[in-house]
């Protein structure tokens, strides 16, 4: 009974670490975590391809990738109405990424993009919101063609499931969290939608950085297995020295640029738009491939447009 007691106390603490806006509160002293990935130097691929894992696991299959066969249901979409439509899951982070794809894939170029974010959401906090149930009840009446994924933020805490409390990165985490996301990733995929995971950045705080880094290299082995491609933020926030910085450069002009907000964890809008560039160009080629075979080609500008 002494030990149930301590280990509610212990959740319940935990669960303070994270404030209701969606916003991290940097812990006092971190929660147990596997030995965090090294990290990648600037200017290394941003699609990471190979983590190891630190737990059995299932073979990789190959990824379903904007290149690959496009899903019938798409085609028929597309056929019906000419528009893309990308929704974006994830917490506060996952806002973040939804403005960056809103601004980066327009309606005028024949794209939807959908917010589905939450803030202050994570697969840890299902007694709070259950993602999977939540992205079936919206998929069923906003189906997609694509889905881009965001979470972690508010997860870098133990989990209770089925009367046990499971500490951060420990076997029991890995297998609640991996059949949650399989679950989450199933529902997704039902609308027949290509999936992008867009793991999180360089963090200001050190300990909580550590966390972040054990719980992306888990996501990333999680979707080589799912055949999902995730997108490693990391190295496009680590400045020249491999280190956290508010201030980074363009990657268009060199010159450094703020893109991180003043608490060390989120980005602002450029910021968000540096981590899913590679996503939004994926996403114009899998639209224009869409239109092809469903013999929707993109309208053409009005004359006013034409003339700015």
């Amino acid at each position: 009974m002494a030990v149930l007691v301590l280990g509610l106390i212990a959740g319940f603490v935990v669960g303070l670490s994270f404030t209701g806006d969606g916003r991290i509160a940097l812990p006092g002293s971190p929660a147990p975590v596997a030995a965090p990935v090294p990290p990648i130097a600037p200017g290394a691929s941003s699609t990471v391809t190979d983590v190891a894992p630190s737990a059995p696991t299932a073979p990789a299959v190959a990824a379903r990738t904007v290149d690959g066969p496009i899903d019938p249901q798409v085609i028929a979409r597309m056929k019906r109405d000419g528009v893309l439509r990308v929704g974006v899951f994830g917490d506060s982070f996952g806002n973040g990424v939804w403005d960056a794809l809103y601004r980066q894939l327009p309606k005028d170029d024949g794209f939807e993009v959908l917010k589905f974010a939450k803030e202050a959401t994570g697969f840890t906090r299902y007694r709070v919101l259950d993602l999977e149930k939540r992205a079936r009840e919206q998929l069923s009446s906003q189906p997609v063609d694509a889905a881009v994924i965001s979470f972690g933020a508010n997860d870098a805490q133990a989990v209770f499931a089925d009367g046990h409390l499971h500490p951060l990165m420990s076997d029991g985490w890995k297998q609640v969290i991996g059949d949650r996301i399989d679950s989450f990733v199933a529902a997704v995929r039902s609308t027949g939608a290509v999936v992008y995971w867009i793991g999180l950045p360089v963090m200001r705080d050190p300990k909580l950085d550590a966390d972040m880094q054990a719980m992306d290299a888990f996501y990333a082995d999680h979707m080589r297995r799912l055949g999902v491609p995730f997108l490693d933020s990391r190295p496009l926030t680590l400045d020249a020295e491999g280190k956290y910085n508010a201030y980074l450069p363009d990657l268009k002009t060199g010159k450094p640029v703020l893109m991180r907000t003043g608490d060390g964890l989120h980005m602002i809008g450029i910021g968000y738009q540096r981590l899913t560039a590679k996503a939004a160009d994926d996403l114009r080629r899998y639209a224009e491939r869409a239109r092809r075979e469903a013999g929707r080609p993109l309208p053409m500008p009005t004359p006013a447009e034409e003339t700015r």
